[in-house]
């Protein structure tokens, strides 16, 4: 890791309420700053201590290592059995943002889906403002090829010295179809359309999402929802490639349980939650390595399609 940055935290509280997609409950979080080094730490504030009155028995790190579930959405959870889902969206708004340090009281089992976008997370969060600190970030820098595949979903990274997505999707014969995108994301103009862009599914989707227990809290309101060639949405799209644009959103959302900004050409065919967090835990492993094992072949890290 190279050293690029000063880290950065909220310099006041940041709060923000409304239903949660999944459990379809109202749910409240509250931003909070924290000192240098923490990271992004969430804690489940509506839940009881254990008997020993550990408070770390509501903590749970942002960590690839804490992801319990990938099941349209990102879920956290530490060992005790408290878990946080739909975490991608907040996480994608800090990293957009260069916000390292947090802590993130939760009150209920996920955080609030809002408008389905990052935006109004961060425009939230650029009103708390911003504080600078006193001790360096480090970057992931990619200084070895990582693959990982699940299914026909593809993540490789590789050695860069820009921080770049070049990202495809492929929904088949409907409105959103297949779309590709090249991505800078130190350009400002590329963080902002992804900021905004909407959680999307399709029409035949909706109900056996609900018989599974989701999208108890999906409407029209929080989410695109595509009908073969329609969009039944009142309003437009905010953005001729939203579909895309929201899978990268997600892509960096699930990328930030790294707690770290990455440096490398990220490529991704057909991302999602699964195999953006198989990535991340890929990256994870990658920095591990000893100094001479970077001569090594590329990794790859295949698994079966779930």
């Amino acid at each position: 890791m190279g050293a690029m940055r000063q880290q950065n935290t909220l310099a006041t509280p940041a709060e923000f309420a409304g239903v949660g997609l999944h459990c379809g409950e109202t749910c409240r979080i509250i931003v909070n700053p924290a000192p240098v080094h923490t990271g992004i730490v969430f804690r489940r504030a509506d839940l009881r201590l254990n008997g020993d009155g550990d408070r770390h028995s509501v903590l749970i790190y942002a960590s690839p290592e804490n992801v319990a579930s990938s099941e349209h959405g990102t879920t956290l959870s530490n060992m005790d059995g408290a878990t946080v889902s739909t975490i991608e969206h907040l996480m994608a708004a800090l990293a957009i943002l260069s916000i390292d340090n947090a802590t993130v009281e939760v009150y209920g089992p996920e955080i609030p889906i809002l408008d389905g976008s990052a935006r109004p997370l961060v425009e939230g969060l650029q009103k708390a403002g911003i504080t600078v600190q006193q001790e360096l970030v480090d970057e992931i820098i990619i200084t070895k090829s990582i693959r990982v595949e699940n299914g026909d979903s593809i993540i490789e990274i590789e050695p860069s010295d820009r921080r770049t997505i070049d990202i495809k999707i492929d929904f088949g014969n409907c409105l959103i179809g297949q779309q590709s995108l090249f991505l800078d994301l130190d350009d400002e103009e590329t963080r902002s359309r992804m900021v905004g862009s909407r959680t999307f599914c399709r029409l035949y989707e909706v109900d056996a999402l609900r018989e599974a227990g989701l999208i108890r809290g999906g409407s029209l309101e929080n989410s695109l929802v595509v009908d073969g060639a329609s969009l039944l949405n009142d309003q437009p799209l905010r953005d001729p490639q939203e579909f895309v644009l929201h899978k990268a959103l997600d892509l960096v959302g699930d990328l930030f349980l790294l707690g770290h900004p990455i440096r490398g050409a990220i490529r991704a065919e057909r991302p999602g939650h699964t195999i953006n967090t198989r990535a991340a835990r890929a990256i994870a492993q990658s920095q591990r390595r000893r100094p001479e094992d970077v001569s090594q072949p590329a990794v790859l890290l295949q698994y079966s399609s779930v």
